[in-house]
């Protein structure tokens, strides 16, 4: 009995089993048209093997959206050599680019491998790409780059690594792209003495680092350039930059909060209420003639604390 109920139960299975793939298979899918000279093909949750036969012999540009493909093989686009100028792998869940996975693209000019989960680059990606001028890795959970990757990136104009891991980008690696014109890299969790380094060396540069604010001064930024300029020891210590920036953030609200006053600005609704909740909250530190620990009350002992023994690492 428990046999046959066994068997009965394997069947559907079997049938849902192959109704998933039959699925899978039916919203795989690939769409070609003209782009300039070529063909521009876009396909949607396909693996990369399937992607890569569909397409004529001339295709110009090759977008993958939403597809899994874990991982790049050496030569993967070698059938497009002498046609490919841009790339595009969006959200395939990429962890492995092998390195030699672009060689043969001398005329690739676009490089998309945004939302992956690439962790980090290799300079091997890139040895053959002699015409490549953008490069978006950003939305990865990139924590290094190699150092001489940017070697073989001398012709590039734009660089996005935004949102990703990287804890420094140091001026001397990018040296090399000597073209550079715009390199996004926000939300990353960049120390205070290398953003410092690094922004002060792209804005000296009139390199674009904003995304659609070219030329605007970060408020951070200042910040950090003003404390490497004072003193030549607080550039070079990540605990002093950190220890400059915080005194000159609880400066400049103790002057807003007492200017205030004296120089009303016309501020929406919700900033005035928040400037008064956190007026009362620094200012509230007794009830009922005992001292109350508040996030207010803790905060202005470190500030106070921070200013009369500031560190001497």
């Amino acid at each position: 009995m428990g046999r046959t109920r066994f068997e009965m139960c394997r069947v559907p299975l079997l049938i849902f089993a192959c109704i998933s793939v039959f699925i899978d298979a039916a919203i795989a899918v690939c769409t070609s048209s003209n782009y300039e000279d070529g063909e521009r093909l876009k396909c949607f949750n396909i693996t990369l093997n399937n992607a890569v036969i569909y397409g004529g012999p001339t295709v110009s540009e090759f977008m993958i959206f939403h597809s899994r493909i874990e991982n790049v093989p050496d030569r993967s686009f070698l059938r497009y050599s002498k046609s490919l100028i841009s790339l595009n792998m969006h959200d395939c869940g990429i962890k492995e680019v092998s390195d030699y996975a672009f060689d043969g693209l001398k005329y690739l000019k676009k490089l998309s491998l945004a939302y992956n989960n690439i962790t980090s680059v290799k300079d091997r990606w890139f040895a053959n790409l002699i015409s490549l001028q953008q490069l978006d890795l950003s939305h990865n959970l990139i924590t290094s780059i190699e150092p001489t990757v940017f070697e073989n990136l001398r012709g590039l104009k734009g660089l996005e690594v935004r949102d990703n891991r990287l804890t420094c980008l140091e001026p001397s690696q990018l040296v090399p792209m000597a073209g550079i014109e715009k390199l996004y890299f926000s939300r990353n969790p960049l120390t205070f003495r290398c953003r410092g380094t690094l922004t002060l060396w792209l804005q000296d540069l009139g390199i674009n680092y904003h995304p659609g604010q070219r030329g605007k001064e970060d408020w951070l930024d200042s910040i950090l350039w003003m404390c490497a300029a004072d003193d030549g020891k607080v550039a070079d210590s990540e605990v002093l930059m950190k220890e400059c920036v915080i005194l000159n953030l609880f400066n400049q609200l103790r002057t807003g909060l007492t200017t205030a006053e004296s120089f009303p600005l016309t501020v929406p609704q919700e900033c005035v209420y928040a400037r008064n909740e956190l007026t009362k909250c620094v200012a509230t530190d007794r009830r009922h003639s005992r001292e109350v620990t508040t996030n207010g009350h803790v905060v202005r002992k470190l500030l106070r604390l921070l200013k009369e023994t500031k560190s001497t690492v």
